[in-house]
């Protein structure tokens, strides 16, 4: 199974339903990979707008 990113909350997954939101509506296009690991000290997570450790892309077609 294939690598999928939810376009509401840009998080990379490989399955049918996204983990952090639960959107069905996954995308096959995305582009960039972020591993988020300490979003609380994060400079590049508070510009991102991310609040949780994870898998992200960075662009979501």
């Amino acid at each position: 199974m294939s690598e999928r990113a939810c376009p509401t909350c840009r998080v990379i997954t490989r399955g049918n339903v996204c983990p952090k939101c639960k959107s069905s509506s996954l995308s096959d296009d995305f582009a960039g990979l972020l591993i988020m690991l300490d979003p609380e000290d994060s400079v590049i997570a508070k510009a991102t707008n991310i609040k949780e450790k994870g898998r992200y892309a960075l662009k979501v077609r």
